[in-house]
């Protein structure tokens, strides 16, 4: 009965208004709070997805592709969730977040891989974020104008969405106490789920510890183009041994940016005298093994000290 009244609700709606589903995985990590701005200053009602949960992990593992990275298996299983709520959802095909810089490869094909996996159970409303090509609110703009809005609504809708997401990301602390800085893409970062468990363990153990605040990159190494990893190298980089114990690395098995990245961040951390460990996470991680890792890199450190 109540997935009765809702598609009644649905049906009854003016197309362009009806509620669209917005996932809280993978793509509105990356660009946070962009999406539901926007819909929200069209007037189209949002529906989120649950937070990521113990079982949201495990029924990713059960309806997604067995070769997908985390992230994307988690997009599937939040998508699922939504499906039941709403008879559309919103997910952009991802080329480029920042000019001179191109997104992973997985993020161009996120609206075909989801056509594939959910075959009409809902329909998928998609736009192409390339900043190589066009400006983020020329994208927005078009978006609303296939959705059935006017140029001008649209072009307002962009432009308010834009201004809300862009407050300054906070920088990592100058302190005279040496930390801990843990790493990752952002859909890695922000999932507390994922991230928030390795945060409580290092403050546990005593520890001073930040998450890398999402950003832009603003000059990498010709030779690393990915726009989140780049960001994180720029991040390395900048570093002052005095000041930084260690950096822990968040990455999800079968990442395969991260297989090429992880290189340049280890050398890079070497280089600096800085102890770096990368933590892998699939949907059968174990916090049990990873408290047990964290304690030993944290007490190896405070051995060198």
């Amino acid at each position: 009965m109540r997935t009765f009244i809702a598609s009644l609700f649905h049906r009854n709606r003016p197309g362009r208004l009806r509620p669209i589903g917005l996932p809280r995985a993978l793509h509105p990590h990356l660009q946070p709070g962009l999406w539901e701005a926007f819909f929200a200053a069209l007037g189209v009602p949002v529906v989120l997805s649950e937070p990521t949960t113990r079982a949201t992990l495990e029924r990713a593992e059960l309806i997604s592709e067995t070769e997908h990275c985390l992230p994307v298996k988690l997009l599937d299983a939040h998508l699922e969730e939504l499906g039941g709520r709403v008879d559309r959802v919103f997910v952009p095909r991802i080329l480029s977040l920042h000019r001179g810089f191109i997104s992973c490869p997985k993020l161009a094909a996120l609206p075909d891989a989801v056509r594939a996996q959910f075959r009409g159970r809902f329909e998928v409303v998609t736009a192409d974020v390339d900043e190589n090509r066009r400006p983020l609110e020329q994208t927005l703009a078009e978006l609303g104008r296939t959705l059935g809005f006017a140029p001008a609504e649209s072009t307002a809708a962009a432009r308010q969405a834009l201004a809300a997401a862009a407050s300054p990301a906070a920088p990592i602390a100058d302190s005279d106490r040496r930390r801990y800085l843990l790493i990752g893409h952002p859909y890695n970062l922000a999932d507390a789920y994922l991230a928030d468990p390795i945060v409580r363990k290092l403050e546990e153990l005593g520890v001073a510890v930040e998450r890398l605040p999402a950003g832009p990159p603003r000059g990498a190494p010709a030779t690393l183009r990915w726009d989140t990893s780049a960001h994180m190298l720029e991040a390395l980089c900048a570093l002052d041994p005095a000041r930084c114990a260690g950096v822990i690395q968040l990455t999800s098995f079968n990442c395969g940016c991260d297989s090429m990245a992880g290189p340049y961040y280890r050398e890079t951390l070497k280089a600096a005298g800085i102890p770096f460990m990368a933590l892998t996470l699939d949907a059968h991680s174990a916090l049990a093994g990873l408290d047990t890792r964290l304690e030993a890199f944290v007490e190896s450190i405070a051995g060198r000290a």
